[in-house]
């Protein structure tokens, strides 16, 4: 028997005691190389979950088990800053950084994932400075590269990944999602959008009146 990845059984969780929970009673469980889906309507508490499962929030009851190391968890924000001066092939440079990877080693993890069409519109931006390009080119180029070249991650936390990037950029981007989930990975990502999730059959978990 396998051992989840995480589980959390009766959680509740309120910012303050005068105030009404966040959660109550929360439980879920998610294994090794699931993709995995988190629906709520913005408001629902989809933020703070991911919040409470990275470490950023402790004063919580009920059981949080997470079987993974803080170097083995990548979490991304819905919100993503960069400086407006950097040029987006810098940002590749940063990734290969934290990483700890040549540049050798990260186009040959790019060259085994992405296919021609992230290839193109990389190349159409790739000199560019982060400011000059949509919100969604900018999420899209983060989130594309930190799933690629984070070789250690075994869980990675998309907080609502989709928001803001074209039609085109969020179907290589499921694509992608899908490959490394293939290989093992675990992506939990929250949307409030029901159709993302059933176009592809992914299975969910629902977040309404602090509860799954």
């Amino acid at each position: 028997m396998t051992i989840p990845l995480l589980e959390i059984n009766s959680l509740s969780f309120s910012y303050k005691v005068n105030l009404p929970p966040v959660f109550n009673n929360l439980s879920l469980k998610i294994e090794q190389g699931e993709l995995i889906g988190l629906l709520g309507e913005n408001g629902a508490g989809k933020t703070t979950l991911f919040n409470l499962i990275r470490g950023g929030v402790s004063n919580y009851e009920g059981t949080l088990k997470r079987n993974f190391s803080g170097g083995e968890l990548v979490s991304l924000p819905q919100v993503i800053n960069l400086s407006g001066t950097l040029r987006n092939e810098e940002v590749l440079d940063l990734i290969c950084c934290f990483n700890k990877l040549t540049k050798k080693q990260a186009w040959t993890e790019l060259n085994h994932k992405w296919n021609d069409n992230f290839f193109i519109r990389y190349d159409k931006i790739r000199r560019k400075r982060t400011y000059t390009v949509s919100y969604g080119e900018k999420r899209w180029l983060i989130i594309s590269l930190m799933l690629t070249l984070c070789k250690n991650a075994r869980l990675f936390l998309l907080d609502e990944p989709t928001v803001g990037i074209d039609i085109q950029y969020r179907m290589m981007l499921w694509e992608l999602i899908n490959k490394i989930t293939a290989d093992g990975k675990t992506v939990f990502f929250s949307t409030h959008i029901f159709d993302e999730l059933t176009r592809d059959k992914i299975p969910f978990y629902m977040l309404s009146k602090n509860s799954i």
